[in-house]
């Protein structure tokens, strides 16, 4: 009958009805277990808080602990600053004493690589490169560090070459000799090695020593064969006379004899081996002159040889 055709759509309504409040009853439940479980989540993380706090309680100083309290999250924020500020200070004062030691280790090391060459040859070590720094300062503007081979090289045949030596020209002019330009050479590389240059110098990258290439090479070999070709001669140096041998003889044997006579008191006064090296001097100028052999050989013989 047309009265009775509405019912299935209110029967439907009704039904969307209960499924709704059912939905939403399920929502509520689930927001409920949700939010319990979260609250047991704060409470179980407060706890592990609070027990991480009373494992560090030794390591706060007295003056902390007479601080207000502070939120929970804050104290252990400021626990975990201090102790690895502690920390890497205590590392830090730790670490001191054996870097002194290791600095103080490596100058005496120093003093002992300096050993390696005599006295004299480190004084012309330092004035070669006193000489080179003054002139590439002057006329590059630049510390002799920084030098390349080519200023090396106009170092070397404007100003080094320039100065007064032993070789002698056909017209008389002096200038330095090929060994001295390359005794020259050899100090600055071993000082540009001691400032860090080192191995075969590199166009590519402008690094290592500018001593050690091929232009320094070339220009000692060339130097060399234009000084023999101007006519230039070495000379050598003039061997000691016999009077002069005698004389240098008798003053050694006078010095001894006189340190020999003079009384106990002076003679304390004196290291007591004086009169020993006087006369071993003696002894050496003779045997040298004599036997011609070289000092070096005659240093290695014992007193019963």
């Amino acid at each position: 009958p047309p009265e009775h055709m509405d019912m299935p759509a209110t029967v439907s309504s009704s039904n969307t009805q209960k499924a709704q409040q059912q939905q939403q009853q399920l929502q509520q439940q689930q927001q409920q277990q949700l939010l319990g479980r979260t609250h047991n989540s704060q409470q179980l993380l407060l706890q592990q808080l609070q027990q991480l706090q009373q494992q560090q309680q030794p390591l706060q100083s007295p003056l902390q602990q007479q601080q207000p309290a502070l939120p929970l999250l804050a104290q252990q924020q400021r626990a975990s600053t201090d102790l690895s500020s502690w920390s890497s200070s205590s590392s830090t004062s730790v670490a001191w004493q054996p870097q002194q030691e290791y600095m103080a280790s490596l100058q005496r090391g120093h003093a002992i690589m300096a050993r390696n060459w005599q006295a004299a040859t480190n004084q012309q070590r330092d004035a070669q490169w006193e000489q080179l720094d003054s002139w590439s300062r002057q006329q590059l503007g630049k510390p002799a560090e920084q030098c390349t081979p080519n200023d090396l090289i106009v170092y070397l045949e404007s100003k080094f070459t320039r100065k007064r030596g032993r070789q002698t020209a056909a017209d008389g002019s002096q200038c330095p000799a090929p060994s001295t330009v390359s005794g020259a050479v050899s100090h600055l590389s071993t000082r540009f090695q001691q400032l860090g240059h080192r191995g075969p110098w590199d166009c590519s990258t402008g690094t290592g020593n500018p001593c050690d290439s091929m232009e320094l090479r070339t220009f000692k070999g060339g130097y060399a064969n234009s000084m023999q070709e101007l006519g230039y001669q070495p000379s050598s140096a003039k061997p000691i006379s016999g009077g002069k041998l005698q004389q240098l003889v008798t003053l050694l044997q006078e010095e001894a004899d006189a340190y020999q006579q003079l009384s106990p008191a002076p003679q304390q006064q004196q290291p007591w081996y004086i009169e020993a090296l006087l006369r071993r001097d003696a002894c050496i100028v003779q045997y040298l002159w004599d036997s011609k052999r070289r000092p070096a050989e005659t240093g290695g013989l014992h007193a019963a040889q």
